[in-house]
């Protein structure tokens, strides 16, 4: 039998392994499927930062029953960042985006479209700025945690290390393309791939917690 303790932790976990499965999809829905109503795709693109967060929180806890050291406390404390950084340079980014379309929409002449366009990628670079912040939080929340994965006795530790070499390759290649993007110099982009990795993680962990709430 589990204590209301145990019970409630379990919960925790099963909750976060959930919202870590959602955070992956509503961010490749948001990213991938441009057919979609703007409405949902804002939405998507709002929540997945939260429900990384959600899910972060369940990791945590699921982690430190095999083992509660600094580099499980700083993954978790990263991720919280990062996922709030994230939240908040997309909902910069949709409302430039909102503005600068009004403002074409209400320009006059050709130089009013011009200078419309100049201020928006000035204020543009603002959130690209903030979206590398977001990467360096994240990736070493990523690069922490599946260390720590790797050490717990519930997964392969493959499936961990393959988490953090990913996310190492993906900190390296933003840094050294600081403050454009990989993608923007040629280089090849490792962020869906660690989005594929986490979905699959995240897939793992929803059954361990599954299994165990059921034991």
């Amino acid at each position: 039998m589990f204590s209301s303790s145990a019970i409630k932790n379990y919960n925790t976990e099963y909750v976060g392994a959930i919202a870590g499965i959602l955070s992956i999809l509503f961010y490749l829905s948001a990213a991938v499927f441009s057919f979609l109503p703007d409405f949902i795709s804002r939405l998507f693109a709002f929540s997945f930062p939260l429900l990384w967060i959600i899910s972060f929180l369940g990791l945590y806890k699921f982690l430190s029953k095999d083992y509660l050291g600094t580099s499980l406390q700083v993954a978790f404390l990263f991720g919280i960042i990062g996922g709030a950084i994230a939240c908040t340079f997309l909902v910069i980014q949709q409302a430039n985006l909102i503005w600068y379309q009004e403002s074409l929409n209400t320009a006059q002449t050709e130089e009013a479209k011009q200078m419309a366009k100049t201020i928006f990628l000035g204020i543009n670079r603002i959130q690209c700025a903030m979206d590398v912040a977001f990467d360096i939080f994240i990736t070493l929340s990523w690069i922490l945690f599946g260390l720590n994965i790797a050490r717990s006795k519930n997964f392969k530790p493959v499936l961990g290390y393959a988490g953090s070499f990913i996310a190492f390759g993906l900190l390296v290649l933003n840094i050294y393309t600081f403050p454009d993007a990989p993608a923007e110099k040629g280089l090849f982009d490792l962020g869906p791939f660690l989005g594929i990795w986490a979905l699959v993680f995240y897939t793992f962990f929803f059954f361990k917690v599954r299994v165990l709430r059921q034991n």
